[in-house]
């Protein structure tokens, strides 16, 4: 399994991202790229959840949010495929609530780190599948994309989270 890289010199190619295998990751990523343009990462109100309708499913936002000098991550946005995939658990709906702070059936430190080195390098990641100590019949893939009005700060990440097989 190849291992998690985030960041990369070279700002045009998929930074994280070269061993991805979800064509739903890829789709969020290109459309990802298109909007930032020359900028490090687009922003929350240039993102058009209609313009990638067939992945929104497949997407959490999370708000980037200050605690004390650290980043906290608080759901925006929950698309209905992820929301029913927690439907055994409560909130089934996590919208609102913080991302360590709602009912996970695995450890969910693997997406706390993700989210922070997304926050801190300001660049796109993946979580490869098996990165997450989840269900051997349910491997998922976890692309990360910062979002933020300012060059300099991050301020949502677009989640999207895919079912891979093993390999």
């Amino acid at each position: 399994m190849p291992s998690s890289e985030f960041g990369n010199d070279n700002v045009m190619s998929s930074p994280g991202l070269e061993d991805v295998k979800s064509p739903r990751i890829q789709r969020v990523f290109d459309y990802w790229a298109a909007l930032r343009r020359d900028r490090p990462f687009p922003a929350w109100p240039d993102v058009k959840l209609m313009d990638i309708y067939d992945v929104a499913p497949f997407l959490a936002v999370l708000d980037v949010e200050d605690e004390n000098g650290a980043a906290r991550f608080r759901y925006r946005f929950c698309g209905t495929t992820l929301v029913e995939a927690r439907s055994s658990l409560a909130p089934a709906d996590p919208t609102g609530r913080w991302l360590d702070e709602i009912a996970w059936p695995f450890d969910p430190a693997p997406l706390l780190v993700a989210c922070a080195k997304v926050v801190n390098l300001r660049k796109p990641g993946l979580l490869a599948a098996g990165e997450v100590n989840e269900s051997a019949y349910h491997l998922h893939e976890r692309g990360f994309f910062p979002l933020g009005s300012s060059d300099d700060a991050v301020s949502q990440i677009i989640v999207c989270v895919d079912e891979t097989r093993a390999a």
